[in-house]
């Protein structure tokens, strides 16, 4: 039997066709290995958030196109290595080199991206649940330029409430499988689960007709130059032929006839599970297979006999091969989950024999990593967690080739604020770490401008976390220059950029400025805020930040906050309404005041079921069980009733008023211990159950 498969999304990097002459042959391998954690780089944020209907972030797939690796899921900001976010709609692109974001890149959807594939250049393809992608209609597949996130006039659809899961691209098309009845585009219409698309035009191939008969969840190009389409999913067969249950090769012209050589066997403990993803070499094909526990296994590239199978304790999500290595993720994890061997949800393999390696990383989070990529010199993570071998880096993770661990990236934005003998700097970690965890910043300091002795003795050392100091030693009315220098294992950064200043006795503080990167987006039920602290805090600490909601532009009003909140991001859900359009500003307070109010952001709040009410209860007289609650947030649609629930079983059902009701008494309980918890409905549905209370009943 098939164990739960605990996903909805799948995803799928292209691996290109690679001409041989001859037969098809094993592709040798460079002579390399990943560092044994990855290097501390940008994110994908939100690193928190105040409201559990907000959702998790998740990285579902990852394409390198050179030195920029795009990353995409679901996913409403990324987030640099001082804990800045900044807005980013479900894709992003980060430089394998620096591990920065590019923050020009102007692509984003309006939901999720489960999969993105290339041309190899200047064209991006994305496939997912969305339906507009930079506020053009698109229906699940679209496809963007690589270098502006330009949105192209490529315009294939998906037919009604189906999803992508998985698209590739080669020879000038490209294939779409997932769980849709079938695309249309061109004039053209593909049979279910799998189409063909010109990737210029976005004209459907009506003739390209592989008929699988269920979810095609991973595709994957066959190396060797063989003309073959890889396809990995839930079907039992391909065009009704023999030995296409889960694992399938077709033709990439033509009709996509099935290639009957390759007969698949079962590549999960001798049973014939869902396939999540595939990749590929000149000898074998790999699957990341679910099932009962989960497998890496791979296949004869050619016949499709079982090359190995490395069975593990939970789903395998994903496969990619890089340095002489394939890495397996999924949701294994503990003593004994891989291969009998401990492992965290991500390891490490020979690919021609399964081998386990010692690599071994703990991912930090139950779901663990969704989508893995690679190219000469790095594998790239993608998933749930925040933290990876310990390093903090949340949902997208690089690791470098062992060659490539250097010094730190200078740090970035070095501000020198003058006081009264005294200059306050302020900077941002390095954008990477370079594969060796950062050890200390050093602070250089001279009186004229470059004239920082690198060589000779800081002014200052402090710890990796510190990203301020205050030089006390300054004279009012004279002019200092500093640069600040990041170290790690290896060595010293680069200096960062300099800053100067010069005090001049006045100690009074100002107002901080306005809060920067300010953006909202709109998960279901509330609208979520966040921004980044002000360039200059007044000479005062920023203490505190006051939200201002407004129905119109402009119209906030600026004398009742509707939050006042210490962290950067607000989840506003009460007494909002589905279907309006909410406006807001950010102010930041310090000891003298609050400052000038931020950019102005809007979101339009679509409907969500209710939050959880908080639940309390008490014996009474009776004997009898009283319970009070509070309302809770309505998710943008009015309550109509609620539910209390004891031990697990409907108890009573409430009609709603605005008002409550917020109490019920449960007047003839039975003798025992019982837990009672209550729960709000709007038209969306169900909300969340409230806190237990348990009581015991005489």
């Amino acid at each position: 039997m098939v164990a739960r498969v605990r996903r909805s999304v799948v995803r799928v990097v292209t691996v290109a066709a690679v001409g041989l002459t001859g037969g098809l042959v094993a592709l040798p391998p460079a002579d390399a290995a990943v560092t044994a954690a990855p290097a501390r780089t940008w994110g994908i944020g939100p690193a928190t958030t105040t409201s559990a209907s907000q959702g998790v972030p998740r990285v579902l797939a990852i394409q390198p196109v050179g030195d920029r690796i795009f990353v995409a899921g679901t996913f409403s900001s990324i987030i640099d290595p001082s804990g800045r976010s900044y807005p980013a709609q479900n894709v992003a692109v980060f430089s394998a080199t620096t591990g920065a974001a590019d923050l020009s890149f102007a692509g984003g959807t309006n939901n999720t991206v489960t999969s993105l594939a290339t041309d190899g250049g200047s064209t991006l393809y994305l496939g997912g649940t969305f339906g507009t992608v930079n506020g053009q209609a698109r229906k699940g597949l679209a496809a963007l330029d690589t270098t502006t996130g330009t949105l192209r006039p490529w315009n294939p659809s998906v037919a009604g409430t189906g999803q992508v899961d998985a698209v590739a691209w080669s020879g000038g098309s490209v294939y779409a499988g997932g769980n849709f009845t079938s695309v249309a585009g061109g004039g053209g219409t593909s049979p279910a689960y799998v189409a063909k698309v010109d990737a210029s035009t976005g004209a459907v191939d009506p003739s390209w007709t592989p008929a699988p008969d269920g979810r095609v969840r991973a595709l994957n190009v066959a190396a060797g130059g063989s003309a073959r389409l890889f396809l990995g999913g839930d079907f039992t067969s391909v065009s009704a032929k023999a030995s296409t249950n889960k694992v399938a090769a077709v033709a990439l012209t033509g009709t996509g006839a099935v290639d009957t050589g390759f007969k698949a066997a079962a590549t999960n403990a001798g049973s014939y599970a869902p396939v999540f993803d595939l990749t590929s070499d000149g000898a074998r094909v790999y699957t990341a297979t679910a099932g009962s526990g989960g497998a890496c296994a791979a296949l004869n590239v050619t016949s499709g006999a079982l090359v190995w199978s490395d069975h593990s304790n939970g789903n395998m999500q994903s496969v990619r091969l890089t340095g002489g290595q394939l890495y397996c993720a999924g949701h294994f994890s503990g003593t004994g989950s891989f291969l009998g061997q401990t492992r965290y949800k991500l390891a490490a393999v020979d690919p021609a024999t399964g081998a386990l390696s010692s690599f071994a990383p703990n991912v930090n989070s139950s779901q663990g990593p969704w989508a893995l990529a690679t190219d000469a010199t790095h594998l790239y993570v993608g998933g749930d967690f925040s933290k990876i071998a310990g390093v903090a880096q949340p949902h997208f993770a690089m690791f470098l080739d062992s060659s490539l661990v250097s010094t730190p990236l200078p740090p970035t934005g070095l501000v020198a604020s003058p006081g009264d003998n005294q200059v306050r700097l302020s900077w941002s970690a390095p954008s990477s770490d370079r594969g060796s965890a950062l050890k200390k910043y050093k602070v250089y300091r001279a009186t004229t401008p470059g004239g920082e002795r690198l060589a000779g003795t800081p002014l200052a050392t402090l710890s990796n976390s510190t990203l301020t100091f205050t030089d006390t030693t300054a004279t009012n009315g004279s002019t200092y220059s500093y640069v600040v220098v990041a170290t790690n294992g290896v060595g010293a950064s680069d200096p960062s950029a300099e800053a100067s200043a010069t005090p001049t006795g006045s100690t009074t503080a100002t107002v901080p400025g306005a809060p920067t990167s300010v953006a909202a987006s709109n998960p279901a039920g509330l609208i979520h805020l966040q921004w980044n602290p002000p360039v200059s805090d007044g000479g005062a600490t920023v203490t505190a930040y006051r939200v201002f909601r407004g129905t119109a532009r402009g119209g906030e009003d600026l004398a009742n906050p509707v939050a006042t909140v210490t962290t950067t991001s607000y989840d506003d859900e009460v007494g909002l309404t589905a279907g309006t359009t909410y406006y807001y500003v950010v102010k930041a307070v310090n000891s003298v005041g609050a400052g000038p109010a931020s950019a102005e952001v809007s979101a339009t709040l679509g409907a969500g079921k209710p939050g959880p009410a908080a639940l309390s209860g008490q014996l009474v007289a009776g004997p009898a069980v009283a319970l009070t609650w509070t309302i809770p947030a309505d998710g943008g649609s009015p309550i109509t009733k609620y539910v209390v629930l004891r031990d697990g079983v409907r108890l009573v059902t409430l009609t709603a008023t605005p008002g409550g009701p917020t109490s019920y008494t449960d007047s003839k309980p039975p003798s025992g211990t019982h837990v009672y918890q209550v729960k709000a409905v709007n038209a969306v549905g169900s909300g969340q159950l409230s806190n237990k209370v348990t009581l015991t009943v005489p």
